[in-house]
């Protein structure tokens, strides 16, 4: 585990380190008691005793010079123990290494000023060997310093895993278990630092290879924005509950669209505002349905649109999809291609409130053109968008096609004869030769 050690070169000790270590080692407490005031005096981190734990701080230096003049002396083997431990439970305390490195490199010096005085003092060594001395001294603080961070380091990684291994559990618990009492919920929220209630929406992002992030980077990215957020990556989908500082979603999915531009092309579903993290197994299921209503090609965003047709498809989404199904009955065997302009012409007939110049326009058609694929629709369906009632099953067809792909039947087809009522024939007006509204199939008080 301390692989990178063994590389290090540390100079024997000299003879004058070797005399110097054999008079301090009376000296020890001494000398760590005065490395410890040194630390203090310099970093006020660790005279806090919340973030470095009283006794702390005296135990590692005395450690550190312990094993540092016992490995000088030859009387211990090379372990390292004292600074992995060092390293390990600065890493624990949330100590910068920064700071944990300087901790060393003071500790060193006001080791070295006790050597020198102390070679000094014996009176027979040469400025040669002062010299050499503090060269094997300096290597070996660098020795010191390599151990301590290489434990730093693990030991964070392994607290990132950890915090990472308990925030997913509890976003998991709170996207699955909707049986949690406010109390449980609330104290989730605390430990994942989202607010108990506001403005939240459930993000689904899907997932084009197993452990890859559709969205990488997408918590920085939000926290940028000041919005907070806890996410959870699952086989085939990445989860996500975001805190939102209003109920605007334009924020959020700007930021969902230029985090999916980094990463592989996915599909992201958008759940509606809701205002207690309550509410999140159901919001995380509209998302999903948002997901699964974006058909092929590049990376897009969609957001479920609580509409009273959307919410009664989410609530019974196989009642929904039978409906479909029987209400366009053959449209749905026709070419997928073919299928996807008819549809998408009476959804913009509806949008327009019947208005077949207002659906040519934003399709760039002709008029009539519209009003062929209507009556191709009425053959295919056997229902007219003239009658209201018929108009209102065909928006509620389309609608459950659009949220549920599933909805539609396998390409190419469905297995087995289909069982649709029988097509009919519509009598329709024959296309009018000017613009006249009039002249429009749709209802009685439709306006062009």
């Amino acid at each position: 585990m301390w692989g990178i050690l063994g590389s290090v070169f540390t100079p024997a000790p000299t003879p004058a380190l070797l005399a110097a270590a054999a008079a301090l080692r009376e000296r020890v407490p001494e000398l760590a008691e005065a490395i410890v005031a040194r630390i203090e005096q310099s970093l006020p981190l660790y005279r806090d005793t919340h973030a470095v734990e009283g006794g702390s701080l005296a135990e590692s230096v005395r450690q550190n010079v312990e094993y540092l003049l016992a490995s000088t002396l030859g009387d211990a083997p090379e372990d390292f123990s004292a600074q992995h431990n060092t390293g390990r439970r600065r890493a624990q305390q949330g100590v910068p290494m920064a700071e944990m490195l300087r901790s060393y490199r003071i500790g060193f010096a006001l080791f070295w000023e006790a050597v020198a005085e102390e070679v000094i003092r014996q009176g027979r060594w040469s400025e040669r060997d002062l010299t050499d001395t503090a060269t094997a001294l300096w290597w070996t603080a660098d020795e010191f310093s390599a151990a301590a961070t290489e434990a730093y380091r693990e030991t964070t990684a392994e607290l990132v895993e950890q915090r990472e291994r308990q925030r997913s559990a509890l976003v998991e618990a709170l996207i699955t278990s909707g049986g949690l009492d406010r109390g449980a919920v609330w104290d989730i929220a605390e430990k994942l630092g989202l607010p108990r209630a506001g403005s939240f929406a459930a993000v689904a992002a899907e997932v084009a290879e197993i452990g890859s992030e559709p969205l990488p980077g997408i918590v920085v990215r939000l926290r940028e924005l000041g919005v907070l957020s806890a996410w959870r990556l699952l086989p085939r989908l990445q989860v996500g509950i975001v805190s939102l500082p209003s109920a605007e979603l334009e924020a959020l999915v700007t930021a969902l669209e230029a985090a999916s531009d980094t990463g592989p092309t996915a599909r992201i579903g958008v759940s509606p505002v809701y205002p207690a993290l309550e509410g999140t197994p159901h919001a995380v299921y509209l998302a999903k349905i948002a997901l699964s209503s974006i058909g092929g090609g590049p990376a897009r965003v969609s957001r479920f649109a609580a509409t009273p047709l959307a919410t009664l498809v989410a609530a019974a989404p196989d009642a929904a999809a039978q409906i479909a199904r029987t209400v366009l009955g053959p449209l749905l065997t026709l070419p997928r291609e073919e299928q996807d302009l008819l549809l998408d012409t009476l959804g913009m007939w509806l949008d327009t409130a019947g208005s077949a110049r207002e659906t040519a326009a934003r399709m760039f058609c002709h008029a009539n053109t519209v009003r062929h694929r209507l009556r191709r629709i009425a053959e295919h369906t056997g229902r007219s968008v003239e009658d209201p009632a018929a108009a209102a099953e065909l928006s509620a067809a389309l609608a459950a096609v659009r949220l549920l792909p599933e909805a539609r039947w396998p390409e190419p087809g469905p297995p087995g004869p289909p069982q649709f009522p029988p097509p009919v024939t519509v009598p329709v007006p024959p296309p009018a030769t000017t613009p006249d509204a009039a002249s429009e199939p749709g209802p009685r008080t439709a306006q062009a």
